[in-house]
């Protein structure tokens, strides 16, 4: 069976963005690069772990053992003096343990995990002072296998390439695109689209979430797995065979296709099930579809 599902709603939603008061004319521009080679001290499971503020990640896996680490750091300043003090304020901070490589982009305010949710993803501090801003975009190549912890807020995406360990994406005011990847997790941001492409299907259960954005991701056409899908406005689309799990709602019939009426979980199962797969968006389509 071809599912086709609609989830419309007469209340359109708004979600704004994060406003930040950048400088009106920066008048001094500043550039570096850090260049640096990380490993791990021991074999076994490995984890990164990158948290940026405002900047980009980008990291690209493939057959290496260590992890190249390139970070471009721009200052947009009003002042010599206020780009001093942002080079001042703002401090890369990498260290390197047994199991754990972590790259942050503020000494200060370090990782991805935290308790509060709002200050993980709204909190800015020194980056966003009256007379500069700091931006830092990441590229890093890692091996296949390493687990990624992965976190930014403003002003770029997340893209990762390759990946074969499981995932943890989180970005705000950005889009995540992840190509080639073979393990399980969650991705999500708020204000960007989400894209995702499995080289093979994930083994355990995952989750892709935005507000302001469409989802798609596609999957090898092996793909085994309970999915579970909602939007609020947009549509609902895969191109899988699956068979419902739950009484669908009241549908209509247009244009040959059933177009469903629901602001709930539709739960199908795509060959004989397996892990549960949950996409969730709010202002935008959700589309699982098949791997050309």
């Amino acid at each position: 069976m071809r599912l086709l599902l609609w989830a419309l709603s007469w209340v359109v939603a708004m979600f704004s963005t994060v406003g930040v008061a950048w400088p009106a004319a920066p008048v001094v521009d500043v550039q570096d690069t850090v260049r640096r080679t990380l490993q791990w001290s021991s074999a076994g499971d490995h984890l990164l772990e990158v948290s940026n503020i405002s900047g980009s990640i980008r990291i690209v896996a493939s057959d290496r053992r260590d992890i190249e680490l390139v970070a471009e750091r721009t200052i947009h300043a009003d002042s010599d003096a206020a780009a001093s003090d942002a080079k001042r304020d703002v401090r890369l901070d990498v260290s390197e343990s047994a199991g754990t490589v972590r790259v942050c982009a503020d000494a200060e305010r370090c990782g991805c995990r935290t308790s509060d949710r709002s200050t993980d993803r709204w909190s800015f501090g020194r980056w966003r002072e009256d007379r500069y801003r700091v931006e830092i975009d990441f590229e890093l190549r890692v091996p296949k296998d390493t687990r990624l912890m992965v976190c930014t807020i403003n002003g770029g995406r997340v893209t990762i390439d390759g990946a074969a360990g499981d995932f943890d994406v989180r970005n705000v005011n950005g889009g995540i695109d992840m190509t080639g990847i073979t393990g399980s997790g969650r991705a999500e941001t708020v204000n960007g689209s989400l894209n995702a492409s499995f080289a093979a299907n994930p083994k355990s259960a995952s989750s892709f979430k935005t507000v302001n954005g469409d989802i798609v991701v596609a999957f090898p056409r092996t793909l085994a797995a309970d999915l579970r899908l909602k939007t609020f406005n947009g549509g609902l689309y895969t191109d899988f065979d699956v068979t419902p799990l739950a009484p669908a709602p009241a549908a209509e019939r247009r244009n040959g296709r059933f177009v469903y009426r629901t602001n709930q979980f539709a739960a199908v199962r795509v060959g004989q099930g397996g892990p549960e797969l949950t996409f969730e968006g709010f202002n935008g389509d959700v589309r699982v579809i098949e791997k050309k």
